[in-house]
């Protein structure tokens, strides 16, 4: 065991991943129990950084010291912080980790907050030269040196992480194509109406997007020169950016026998199967869901760091909300689409000069959900109004219609 462990009264949390969600428990925890004794472990070399701006680094709009800056752990002399140090193994049974130097770290309570890893495309050549995906720091280096040199470049999948990196690329004058496999642009977040909005802006930008449409094979000598389409054509390109999801990672919780279904499955006080180890943020499964954002790993955080510090609190789950700027066009998504359900009702405005667009759900009059793209100045109070579920008058759904305002 350490030695510098044996010197304390008490054992410490020990959280697994430095990413942005673990370093909110860390510091929601420190706040809450000023004096916690914590050991965090990063499997990156680099002090630990916000990965949902990756994105405004590669198009320039943050600089890589802000990239730092806007996830760092409160100070503290209880806090212990070991980066380039990926936790090997855990001793559910002992109550300790193994960490990549062979150390074992005794833990009172232990936190998984180990996130995702970017889905792999089963299909010949993404182990060309000049094939990236995008998910860490490093990416976001490579592809910034490939940037400038790049002629024209391939965008594997339409979602968020995509759409900004084919903005990335086409700053520098590339010829930039967007893939998407769905049947619309950030399938999870818009309705068809939005999407097809957004593709307007895009094609404004010269940017090709292709829907239902899917990529058999990467083709080349060594480097990329050309994708292969499922219809048969050939598009010649020398950069391919695949961006098609996450999968949660969930090898250490396998490893000592965690209840796993997509994710790592966690009750409402976030707890795994095995009893004082917790699970938040991407890796995490709670009530069958799995949210890709990082605005549910927030909440989930900060409802640990209560729980453990000694408070009484439960994770019911989060309304989702996406207010984004998706190469520099707003787009909104909260709560409901109004897909799936006959129960629902759809209330549009729409505005095609001013490229604007807007839908609330509305169930038995209640709002469940909102969607927009294009600015809309007063949308920050929609969140509530979506988590109170505020009744909707009629009179307010006419103004709607007419207006495009609650």
């Amino acid at each position: 065991m350490s030695k510098k462990l044996n010197k304390r009264n008490k054992l410490p949390i020990i959280v697994i991943g430095s990413g942005s969600v673990g370093v909110h428990f860390i510091n929601e925890l420190t706040y809450k129990q000023p004096g916690a004794f914590i050991k965090v472990f990063g499997g990156e070399e680099q002090q630990p950084y916000s990965r949902e701006n990756l994105t405004k680094l590669l198009s320039g709009d943050l600089t890589e010291e802000k990239l730092y800056s806007t996830n760092k752990i409160h100070e503290s002399k209880n806090i212990q912080v070991f980066l380039n140090n990926p936790v090997v193994k855990i001793d559910s049974k002992n109550s300790f980790i193994t960490d990549s130097y062979g150390e074992q770290h005794a833990y009172e309570k232990l936190v998984l907050a180990v996130g995702s890893f970017p889905k792999k495309m089963d299909i010949p050549g993404t182990d060309l030269k000049h094939v990236f995906t995008f998910r860490n720091i490093q990416d976001a280096e490579l592809l910034k040196n490939r940037q400038v040199s790049s002629r024209k470049t391939v965008v594997i999948g339409g979602g968020l992480v995509g759409l900004d990196a084919a903005y990335a690329m086409k700053q520098y004058n590339t010829e930039v194509v967007v893939i998407e496999n769905s049947t619309r642009l950030m399938h999870q977040l818009l309705d068809d109406h939005a999407s097809v909005y957004l593709r307007l802006y895009l094609d404004d930008l010269d940017i090709d997007v292709r829907i239902e449409t899917d990529i058999t094979r990467i083709e080349g000598k060594n480097k990329v020169e050309k994708v292969i389409l499922g219809n048969g054509e050939t598009i010649e390109c020398d950069t391919v950016i695949i961006s098609i999801g996450i999968n949660p990672n969930t090898e250490l919780a396998k490893s000592i026998g965690l209840k796993i279904n997509r994710g790592i499955v966690v009750d409402d006080h976030l707890q795994t199967s095995v009893e004082n180890i917790y699970a938040i943020g991407e890796c995490a499964e709670h009530r069958d869901r799995i949210y890709g954002i990082v605005q549910p790993g927030f909440d989930q955080a900060a409802t640990l760091a209560k729980i453990i510090a000694g408070g009484k609190s439960t994770y019911t789950g989060t309304t989702t909300a996406s207010q984004l700027k998706v190469i520099e066009y707003p787009v909104l998504s909260i709560g409901d689409n109004g897909e799936g359900d006959s129960a629902n009702k759809e209330v549009k405005y729409r505005d095609i000069r001013k490229m604007i667009y807007r839908k609330i759900v509305l169930k038995r009059g209640h709002l469940t959900g909102v969607i927009a793209a294009g600015p809309w100045k007063n949308s920050n109070k929609l969140h509530i109004l979506v988590e109170k579920k505020q009744f909707i008058w009629p009179w307010e759904r006419s103004k709607f219609e007419r207006t495009g305002e609650l």
